[in-house]
């Protein structure tokens, strides 16, 4: 997913990435993918009956940019819990 995210950046994608499934978590899209997507935002979703409350919030242009902040700082605080250990 990393180079994927990384591709997706370089070819300009500006859509959300959603990564779920036994392979990530929420811990690796914060430290690995999530700073490697430049065009959007890259987040965990715990499994697919969730993506659905997920991608509402982010099609939803009153709530989309304090998610996707909100987001951003769990992931600022996973990083430096994951980098301080």
């Amino acid at each position: 997913m990393v180079f994927n995210a990384k591709q997706f950046s370089k070819e300009g994608l500006k859509i959300p990435i959603l990564i779920g499934g036994a392979t990530t978590s929420k811990m690796h899209t914060a430290v690995k993918i999530e700073q490697n997507y430049k065009g959007n935002i890259a987040m965990h979703v715990l499994d697919a009956s969730r993506a659905v409350v997920v991608a509402q919030k982010l099609l939803n242009p009153e709530v989309a940019d304090d998610y996707i902040k909100d987001v951003r700082e769990e992931y600022e605080e996973l990083r430096k819990e994951y980098y301080d250990n």
